[in-house]
C-alpha cells in the first residue's frame, strides 16, 4: 500500500508549504529547520478526507440503489420523490494499534481405530500478533445511521474548520480519546483471541501496543426522499460514492413469501426426516439419526430466516457504515468459550453413538 502524505500544512516559523507523511507526530520544517509538533486540539492529530463526490451522482447513486433488491418495495425507484440534499462532516476516531500476547488452553482433537472415533484434548499455547486499524463514531450517528467509515486508500490533509464549514455542515466531537481506546482495546483483544480458535482457554495475556489515535472528518451526502407521503434518508460516501446508509420501505410481497417458504421447507425437512428416522433400524438408524439431526438444524434456520424477513421486512437497512450488534448466544446471552467448548465437543459421531446405543435398549 503506498505510503500517504498529508499536503497542506504551514509551518508556523516561517510559512512554507510542507508535505508531511501520516502519522508523523514530529518533524523539522525543511526551509527553517524548526522543530515541529504535530498536535490537534486536546492534543489528538486531527485529518480530514476531501469530497470527490458532487451532488447530482450522490443523488444518482441514491436513486440507482432505491431499484436494486427483491426486499424494497416495488416501484419505489420510479415513485420516490427527492426531498433534499446536503453534504455533512463527520468527525470518526481512528485507532490504529496491534494486540500481541498469549493465549493457552486446551485444542479438540479426533482419531479412528478400528472403525471407532474418539475425542480427545491437548494442551496448546498460541501467540498473538494481529494488527488494527478501525473507525469509532466521535458524535451521536443514530440519525445518519453511520458507525464506521473505510479509509483504505483515501486522501487525507490537514483540517482546515474554515473550509469544511464553507462545504457542508460540521458536527462536534461529543467523545473522548480515552473512551474510544477503551472500547478499541475491547473489541481487538476480543477479535485476536478469537482468531487463534482455542477450544478451551484456560488463560491469557493480551497487550496493546503501538496505539496511534487521531480524528478524521469525514464527507458524507444526506439525501432524503419521500414515498407515500412518509419521508426516507440515504447516506451516501462523499469519497467514493458508495451508499454508508440507507433505508427504504419493504416489499410486503415478498416478506409473506419468505415468510411461507422459510416456514414451509423447514417444517418439512424437520418432519419428512423425523419420520425417515423413526422407521429404520438397526445400523440405518444410527445413519437416519444423524440425517435427521442435520436436517433439523438446517430446518431451523431455514425458519428463522423466513421469521425475520416477515417480521422485519417492513424496512430495508443497508450500508458499508452499519455495524452489526454483538452476536449472542442460544440463550440470549454472550457467547463464551465455555459455551464454545461444550459445543466443539460434540460432532456427529457422538450423536450417532448416543443413538444408537440409545436404540439398542
Amino acid at each position: 500500500m503506498a505510503e500517504k502524505v498529508l499536503k497542506g500544512i504551514t509551518c508556523p516559523a516561517c510559512a512554507g508549504e510542507l508535505d508531511l507523511r501520516e502519522g508523523i507526530k514530529t518533524f523539522n520544517c525543511k526551509y527553517c529547520g524548526t522543530l515541529l509538533l504535530t498536535k490537534g486540539v486536546d492534543g489528538v492529530v486531527k485529518y480530514y478526507v476531501p469530497r470527490k463526490v458532487q451532488r447530482n451522482i450522490a443523488i444518482q447513486n441514491m436513486f440507482n440503489w432505491l431499484g436494486k433488491g427483491l426486499a424494497k418495495a416495488r416501484g419505489l425507484k420510479n415513485t420516490a420523490k427527492l426531498d433534499d440534499a446536503f453534504l455533512v462532516y463527520i468527525p470518526y476516531w481512528r485507532v490504529r494499534a496491534d494486540v500481541i500476547g498469549w493465549v493457552f488452553g486446551k485444542e479438540r482433537r479426533t482419531q479412528t481405530v478400528n472403525g471407532r472415533t474418539t475425542t480427545y484434548y491437548v494442551d496448546v499455547e498460541r501467540k498473538i500478533q494481529k494488527p488494527f486499524d478501525r473507525t469509532f463514531a466521535a458524535c451521536d450517528v443514530a440519525e445518519l445511521g453511520v458507525r464506521k467509515v473505510n479509509l483504505e486508500g483515501d486522501e487525507m490533509r490537514a483540517v482546515n474548520f474554515e473550509e469544511l464549514q464553507s462545504e457542508g455542515m460540521l458536527f462536534n466531537i461529543i467523545s473522548s480519546e480515552r473512551e474510544v481506546t477503551d472500547i478499541a482495546k475491547a473489541q481487538f483483544v476480543e477479535e485476536a483471541v478469537n482468531s487463534v480458535k482455542v477450544d478451551q482457554i484456560t488463560f491469557q495475556h493480551n497487550d496493546l501496543v503501538r496505539p496511534n489515535v487521531s480524528i478524521v472528518y469525514y464527507p458524507l451526502w444526506v439525501v432524503r426522499y419521500l414515498f407515500k407521503g412518509r419521508t426516507y434518508q440515504v447516506v451516501v460516501d462523499g469519497e467514493d460514492g458508495s451508499i454508508c446508509y440507507g433505508k427504504a420501505p419493504g416489499n410486503n410481497l415478498y416478506r409473506a413469501v419468505a415468510g411461507i417458504f422459510g416456514t414451509a421447507i423447514g417444517s418439512y425437512l424437520i418432519t419428512f426426516f423425523g419420520i425417515f428416522g423413526i422407521i429404520g433400524d438397526g445400523d440405518s438408524a444410527k445413519a437416519a439419526l444423524v440425517v435427521y439431526v442435520f436436517a433439523l438444524i438446517f430446518g431451523i434456520i431455514i425458519m428463522m430466516w423466513g421469521y425475520k424477513k416477515f417480521r422485519y421486512g417492513g424496512e430495508v437497512e443497508e450500508g458499508t457504515g452499519i455495524v452489526a450488534p454483538p452476536k449472542k448466544g442460544f440463550f440470549g446471552g454472550k457467547n463464551t468459550n465455555t459455551v464454545k467448548s461444550m459445543a466443539s465437543g460434540i460432532n456427529v459421531v457422538d450423536v450417532a453413538s448416543i443413538a444408537s446405543s440409545f436404540l439398542r435398549r
